[in-house]
C-alpha cells in the first residue's frame, strides 16, 4: 500500500490510483464484514488507530467503494466460520464478490480533515452535522429517510439567525429545500430587523411567526408537543447541544421503519483534526473538542443496523479516554479498537506485485530497504507504506528510461532516519532535472495548480510543461488537495519537511517567489507563511500584527485565515509561542469560547515560564506573562469565579512589578501594571471591596501617568489612563460620591479627547469615550441634570457610531452604543416622553442583536439585550400595553437565561433576571394571573439568593431580596404557600 492521504483532502475514485493498489488489512476487511452481515449486529463502533502514514484513511477508502455488501445468511454463514487465519480468503471474497451474490449497502464518508469551504465545516457542532445529513440523503435516496425533528431544529436555529433563503437551500437535502424554503420566502417579504433574529422578529411583527413556524412543522411532519419543547430551547447553547440527539433520533426512527436498509454504514476520518494543535490540552478543555460527535455516537441505536467506522491516530480508550469524559463518556464495552500498523513482508510482495515488481529477489531487497526494522528476521519486519511507495516510484522511473534496477542496487541500507531523504535522493536523481527542480521548489508551496507550477518555473528556472506536471502529479507522493477548488495538489508533508530541514535553495527561492505573489493577490495570510520559512521571526511578527489588527477592527474573516496558517508557522521562541498564543485566547473569549481561550492564556503563561526559566531577567517575557495572567483574570471574572481571578491579576501584578525592578522605565510593563491594577479594582469593586478598589484604581492611573511621563504622546497610556478614571469615576457615583464622580468622567474623557487629537481613527479611545460618556449622563440624569445628560448619551451614540465608521463589525462598540441607547430611552421615560423612549429602546436592542449575530455567545450583550427588554416592557406595562409587555418580560429573560447557560454565575445575569421575574410577577398580579404572578416572584427570589450566594457582600442585591421577600410576607402566608 503507498502513502496514505490522511493528511491531505480526499479525491474521487476514478482519479485514485492507489485505492486500485490497495492491499493488506485482511483481518479489518473481515471484522468489518462482521459488522455488515452478522444478525444481530454488534453494537460497537469500529475504531482503526495508529501512527500517520499507516493507511487508515485508504483503508477507510476501501471499505467504501469495496466492501459495503450484505450477503444472503447462507452464503455468509461458509464464511463466517472462517478462522482468522484464513482473513485473506474472506478479505478477497467480499472485495471481489459478484454483483449478484450480495445488496449493495449505503454509505458515507464524513472527512473531519477536510478543509472548511463555506458552509462545509466538517468539525464544527452545527454545519458538521448539516453536512452529514446532506450525505445520508444522497446515500439512503431510494429509502427517503425523513429526518424532521432534526430539519426543523435546524431551521427554527437558521431562521433566528437571519440566513438567506440562498443558503438555506444549501444547507439542506433538495427535497427538505423545494418543501420548506418558499414559506420562508412567503414570509420574509415582510419589511424586518436586518440583524440575527431579524427574520422572525419581522414576521412576529405582523403576528405571521406561528403561521410561519406551524407551516414549516406540518410540512415536515413534527408533532405540537416536540416542535414546542424545540422552540422552548435557547437558540445558541440548548438547541446547538440537543442537535446531535435529534438527528440520531431521526436516523434511529428511519433505521426502525419497514423501507430501509438492512445496514447503514457511516464512516468518520481524520479525527485527530478536532483536536488540531490542541493535543496537549487537559481534562474538560480536551474532551470539549469532540463533545458533539460523542453526543451523536452515543445516541444512535446500533441493534437497528447502524454501523460506525472510525478512524484516527490515537486509541479511543487509552489515549482519548473516552470512557472517562466528563460529559457524554463513551463506555469500552461499546468501542471495538483496532491498531493499524505497518504492513508485513507478504503483504508488501502483494502491493509490489501490484505495480510490476516480481523478481523475488528484488522484492525482498526493497521489503528490506523500506523496513522499519532491517536486521529483525524476516517474518517479524515492519514495512512502512510511504517508504514501500518511494521506492516503486524510485523503479517505476528507472523503467520509464528503460532501465531495471537490480536487488543491489537496494543492497546499502541507510539508517532510519536517513531514509527518506535517501530514499527521495534517490527517486529524483532518476528523473529529469526539470522536475527534480519543480518538486523541490512545489515543496514551499501548502498547495499548488498548474497556475502556481508555471509561475515558479519561471521565478525558479526550470522549465515547466504540461508533460512535466502530469507526471510529478503522478508521484505517489504527491495527492490531489481540494483546498483551493479541484486541479490543486499538495506535496507531502514529509518530503516538505526534508527540503526545509535542508534549507534547500530552490526551496528557499520559490518561498520568496511565493511571498511576493501572494502580496500582489492580496493574501496576506499566505504571505506571511512563505515570510515565515525565508524568516520566522519576521513571519510571526507579522502574523501577530496583522492578527491583532484584524481583531480590533473585528475583521474575523481574516482572522480565521491567519488562525489557519498559525498550524503550519515555524515559532522558535517561547517568548514568541507566549505573544502568539495569547493572541488566539483573546479570539476565542471575543466570542466567548471559553474553554478554547483559557487554555490558549495557559499555554501562553507555560510559554512564558519556559523563556523566564532560561532568562529569569527576561523583562520581555515577564511583561508577556503578566499579560496572560490578567487575560486569565478577566475571563475567571467573566465566569464570576472571583477568587480564581483575584488571584491571577495578584500574580499579573507580580509579574509587572519584576519587569519594572529591573527596567522602572520599561513603558509596556507600566502599561500592563495600570490594566491589571484597572481589572482587579473592578473585580474589588463589583464585591464590595469599595476602598480596595479605589486603591486599585488610584495605582492604576499611576502607573499610566508613570507611562506618560516618558512618552507623552502614548496613545495606549493615555486610553488606559481613561479606562481607569472611569471605573473610578464608575465606583464614586455607585457610593455617592458624586462631585468627584464627575470630575473623575471629566478627566478621562479628556484622556481619550488627548489620545483621539493624535490618532482620530483609534477605535479603542472612540469606544470607550462613548462608554465614560454614557456613564457621565447616567450621573447627571441621577442629579436630574437632564438637557446635560441627554447631550451625554447623544454624545456618547456618536462616539460609537464613529467606531463602527471604521470597523461595522466592530462587537464592543456595538455592545456599547446600545447600552447609551437604552440609558437614552430610561431617561426620555422618566421624563414622558414615551415614543421617543420605546425609539431609542428599540434600537438598542438592535445593537445588542447586530453583536449577537456576529457572536451568539457573547454574554455581555445579551445580559443587557435583556435589561433592554425588561425596560422597554416596565414602559409597556406603564402605559396599558400589557401582551406587548409581558412578550418583552419574557424575551427579556430568555436573554438572561442564554447568559446563564453559557456562565452559570455571572451576577449580573442573575440579578437582572430577578428583577426582570419581579417585574413580570406584578403585571400578572395587576391582571389578577395571581398563580403565575407567585410563581415568578419566587423564581425571582431564588435569583436574588443565587447572586448573594456568589456576592453576599453586595448590598444592591441584598437590597432587591429584602424588598421582595418582605413583599411576599406580606401578601399572607395563606397566599404564598399556595
Amino acid at each position: 500500500m503507498p502513502i496514505d492521504d490522511e493528511d491531505f483532502e480526499s479525491e474521487s475514485i476514478s482519479d485514485d490510483r492507489k485505492l486500485q493498489l490497495f492491499t493488506d488489512r485482511h483481518e479489518f476487511t473481515q471484522r468489518f464484514a462482521f459488522y455488515l452481515n452478522d444478525d444481530p449486529p454488534p453494537e460497537q463502533i469500529l475504531y482503526f488507530f495508529g501512527d500517520g502514514g499507516n493507511g487508515k484513511s485508504l483503508l477507510l477508502k476501501h471499505l467504501e467503494f469495496h466492501c459495503c455488501k450484505r450477503f444472503a445468511p447462507e452464503v455468509w454463514q461458509k464464511w463466517r466460520e472462517l478462522p482468522e487465519s484464513q482473513a485473506a480468503e474472506v478479505a478477497n471474497f467480499v472485495r471481489y464478490a459478484a454483483a449478484k451474490t450480495y445488496t449493495p449497502l449505503p454509505a458515507v464518508r464524513h472527512d473531519f480533515g477536510l478543509i472548511p469551504i463555506k458552509e462545509d465545516k466538517p468539525q464544527d457542532r452545527f454545519y458538521g452535522l448539516l453536512m452529514l445529513r446532506r450525505n445520508i440523503a444522497a446515500a439512503t435516496k431510494k429509502y427517503k429517510f425523513k429526518f424532521s425533528n432534526y430539519d426543523f431544529a435546524c431551521f427554527w436555529y437558521l431562521l433566528n439567525k437571519g440566513e438567506s433563503q440562498a443558503t438555506l437551500n444549501q444547507l439542506f437535502p433538495d427535497d427538505v429545500a423545494e418543501l420548506v424554503v418558499p414559506i420562508v420566502e412567503t414570509f420574509a417579504d415582510f419589511p424586518v430587523v436586518a440583524q440575527a433574529v431579524a427574520v422572525l422578529k419581522g414576521i412576529d411583527k405582523f403576528g405571521g411567526i406561528k403561521r410561519a413556524m406551524k407551516l414549516i412543522q406540518n410540512r415536515l411532519g413534527v408533532s405540537d408537543e416536540k416542535a414546542e419543547e424545540i422552540r422552548r430551547l435557547d437558540i445558541d447553547t440548548e438547541l446547538t447541544d440537543c442537535l446531535p440527539k435529534l438527528f440520531a433520533g431521526d436516523l434511529n426512527a428511519a433505521m426502525a421503519g419497514k423501507n430501509k436498509p438492512d445496514r447503514l454504514v457511516m464512516l468518520f476520518d481524520t479525527h485527530e483534526k478536532m483536536w488540531d494543535e490542541k493535543r496537549n490540552s487537559q481534562g474538560a478543555t480536551f474532551w470539549y473538542q469532540d463533545e458533539w460527535f460523542r453526543r451523536l455516537l452515543r445516541a444512535l441505536d446500533y441493534k437497528l443496523g447502524i454501523v460506525v467506522v472510525v478512524a484516527g491516530r490515537e486509541c479511543p480508550v487509552t489515549q482519548l479516554r473516552w470512557p472517562n469524559a466528563s460529559r457524554f463518556p463513551i463506555p469500552a464495552d461499546y468501542i471495538d479498537a483496532q491498531l493499524v500498523w505497518h504492513l508485513s513482508p507478504d503483504d508488501a510482495r502483494d502491493y509490489l506485485h501490484k505495480v510490476k515488481i516480481d523478481k523475488a529477489d528484488l522484492a525482498d531487497a526493497v521489503i528490506k530497504y523500506a523496513s522499519l526494522n532491517p536486521d529483525d528476521p524476516w517474518e517479524n519486519l515492519q514495512v512502512h507504506p510511504f517508504y514501500l511507495g518511494l521506492c516503486a516510484d524510485v523503479m517505476v522511473a528507472e523503467r520509464r528510461r528503460g532501465i531495471e534496477l537490480l536487488s543491489s542496487d537496494f543492497a546499502r541500507i541507510p539508517k532510519l532516519e536517513n531514509k527518506t531523504a535517501e530514499l527521495t535522493d534517490r527517486l529524483l536523481s532518476y528523473v529529469d532535472r526539470e522536475v527534480r527542480s519543480a518538486v523541490h521548489s512545489l515543496s514551499a508551496c501548502r498547495a499548488f495548480d498548474e497556475d502556481l507550477y508555471v509561475k515558479l518555473g519561471s521565478g525558479c528556472h526550470f522549465q515547466a510543461s504540461s508533460a512535466n506536471f502530469e507526471m510529478l502529479t503522478g508521484f505517489s507522493f504527491v495527492w490531489k488537495s481540494q483546498k483551493r477548488g479541484d486541479n490543486w495538489y499538495r506535496i507531502h508533508d514529509l518530503l516538505r519537511r526534508l527540503d526545509a530541514d535542508r534549507d534547500d535553495p530552490k526551496t528557499r527561492k520559490a518561498h520568496e517567489i511565493l511571498e511576493r505573489h501572494y502580496r500582489e493577490v492580496g493574501n496576506v495570510a499566505e504571505a506571511i507563511f512563505h515570510a515565515n520559512r525565508l524568516d520566522w521571526q519576521r513571519g510571526v511578527e507579522e502574523w501577530k500584527e496583522v492578527f491583532d489588527e484584524a481583531l480590533r477592527k473585528s475583521r474575523y474573516k481574516e482572522c480565521e485565515a491567519l488562525l489557519e496558517v498559525r498550524d503550519e508557522l515555524w515559532i522558535k521562541s517561547d517568548y514568541w509561542l507566549g505573544r502568539v498564543s495569547r493572541s488566539e485566547g483573546d479570539y476565542y473569549a471575543q466570542f466567548a469560547r471559553y474553554v478554547e481561550a483559557k487554555q490558549e492564556y495557559l499555554e501562553a503563561v507555560a510559554a512564558c515560564n519556559s523563556a523566564l526559566l532560561i532568562a529569569p531577567d527576561d523583562i520581555n517575557a515577564l511583561n508577556n506573562k503578566g499579560n496572560a495572567l490578567t487575560s486569565l483574570g478577566e475571563l475567571q471574572a467573566k465566569l464570576s469565579e472571583f477568587e480564581a481571578a483575584k488571584q491571577y491579576y495578584f500574580e499579573a501584578i507580580a509579574a509587572l512589578n519584576s519587569a519594572l525592578l529591573i527596567a522602572p522605565d520599561f513603558i509596556m510593563a507600566l502599561k500592563n501594571k495600570g490594566i491589571a491594577l484597572q481589572s482587579l479594582g473592578y473585580l474589588q469593586a463589583k464585591v464590595g471591596e469599595f476602598e480596595a478598589a479605589k486603591q486599585s484604581y488610584f495605582k492604576a492611573i499611576a502607573a499610566c501617568n508613570s507611562a506618560l511621563l516618558i512618552a507623552p504622546d502614548d496613545i495606549c497610556a493615555l486610553n488606559n489612563k481613561g479606562n481607569a478614571l472611569t471605573s473610578l469615576g464608575y465606583l464614586q457615583a455607585n457610593i455617592s460620591e458624586f462631585e468627584v464622580a464627575k470630575q473623575s468622567y471629566f478627566e478621562a474623557i479628556a484622556a481619550c479627547n488627548s489620545a483621539l487629537l493624535i490618532a482620530p481613527d483609534y477605535i479603542n479611545a472612540l469606544k470607550n469615550k462613548g462608554i465614560v460618556l454614557t456613564n457621565l449622563g447616567y450621573l447627571q440624569a441621577k442629579l436630574s441634570e437632564f438637557e446635560a445628560a441627554k447631550q451625554s448619551y447623544f454624545e456618547a451614540i456618536a462616539a460609537c457610531n464613529s467606531a463602527l465608521l471604521i470597523a461595522p463589525d466592530y462587537i464592543n462598540a456595538l455592545n456599547n452604543k446600545g447600552n447609551a441607547l437604552r440609558s437614552l430611552g430610561y431617561l426620555q421615560a422618566q421624563l414622558s416622553e414615551f415614543e421617543a423612549a420605546k425609539q431609542s429602546y428599540f434600537e438598542a436592542i438592535a445593537a445588542y442583536n447586530s453583536a449577537l449575530h456576529i457572536a451568539p455567545d457573547y454574554v455581555f450583550p445579551l445580559k443587557n439585550k435583556g435589561i433592554a427588554l425588561r425596560s422597554i416592557g416596565d414602559l409597556q406595562a406603564q402605559l396599558s400595553e400589557f401582551e406587548a409587555a409581558k412578550q418583552s418580560y419574557f424575551e427579556a429573560i430568555a436573554a438572561y437565561n442564554s447568559a446563564l447557560h453559557i456562565a452559570p454565575d455571572y451576577i449580573s445575569a442573575l440579578k437582572n433576571k430577578g428583577i426582570a421575574l419581579r417585574s413580570l410577577g406584578d403585571l400578572q398580579e395587576k391582571l389578577s394571573e395571581r398563580q403565575e404572578a407567585l410563581k415568578n416572584w419566587q423564581e425571582a427570589l431564588s435569583m436574588f439568593d443565587r447572586s448573594l450566594a456568589i456576592a453576599p457582600n453586595r448590598d444592591s442585591l441584598r437590597n432587591w431580596r429584602d424588598s421582595l421577600q418582605e413583599f411576599l410576607n406580606n401578601l399572607g402566608d395563606d397566599t404564598v404557600s399556595s
